[in-house]
């Protein structure tokens, strides 16, 4: 392998460091003026990506060069590969810290975009043993019924989960909100005075473009609800 060729990649990732707009962006709304920043980083993050892989399969290179070098007793060949291969090693360090950086930049400016509420419409959902009826999600008559959404591409975080439902004494139970990974318990009381707005509690997304699940855990008697609304209120907010 040559040398002087994993030398030349600290002269290019050099380069990333400059990246910046050719010319001045006039001035814009804060919100498209946050959208071209997200735009921005996301470029910006990508090109990093992109290093990544080509940088490692050198720092493999390095690593069986500098070995072959050691059994071969070319001690001065060994350790010119051993020093590239820790200024590299030093490197992929530095991208993956500038990486994590512009991600949680990326997120922060993209969680200031949202709305104070993100509503998840009724219609949206793919039902599960209930059904749509008068405008509201009703029939959860056992456990295992189930409503999911696809999110809309939110960018990760905790979001506070509010129901906004009719249950009549005969009716409720308890349901789960769940996410890729995480979820919420929350328990369905009786409505006394019509329609009530339940705030169920914060729970974390880690796929913002993933499903979104209510599910019946345990049901009084013939229903769970009449689920009119399920709205997300970024945490951020």
């Amino acid at each position: 392998m040559n040398l002087a060729l994993v030398s030349g990649c600290w002269l290019w990732l050099g380069g990333l460091a400059l990246l910046a707009p050719a010319r001045a962006v006039p001035a814009a709304e804060p919100d498209a003026k946050h959208t071209l920043d997200v735009t921005r980083l996301a470029f910006q993050r990508s090109i990093l990506e992109s290093s990544l892989a080509p940088l490692k399969k050198h720092l493999s290179e390095l690593i069986l060069l500098e070995k072959s070098r050691v059994e071969a007793r070319d001690y001065a060949g060994a350790i010119e590969a051993r020093d590239l291969r820790k200024r590299l090693e030093m490197e992929l360090e530095r991208l993956d810290k500038e990486l994590l950086l512009l991600q949680t930049r990326e997120q922060s400016i993209a969680a200031s975009l949202l709305p104070d509420r993100i509503r998840l419409p009724i219609d949206a959902a793919v039902l599960k043993d209930i059904r749509r009826e008068g405008g509201a999600l009703t029939g959860w008559s056992k456990p295992g019924a189930a409503a999911e959404w696809k999110l809309g591409n939110l960018p990760p975080g905790g979001y506070e989960v509010i129901l906004r439902y009719r249950c009549s004494p005969l009716e409720g139970g308890v349901l789960t909100v769940e996410e890729t990974r995480f979820s919420l318990k929350a328990e369905v009381e009786t409505t006394l005075k019509g329609p009530q707005e339940k705030n169920l509690g914060t729970l974390k997304i880690t796929e913002g473009s993933g499903p979104l699940k209510i599910t019946a855990q345990t049901v009084l008697k013939d229903n769970l609800m009449h689920l009119l609304s399920v709205e997300l209120v970024p945490a951020s907010k």
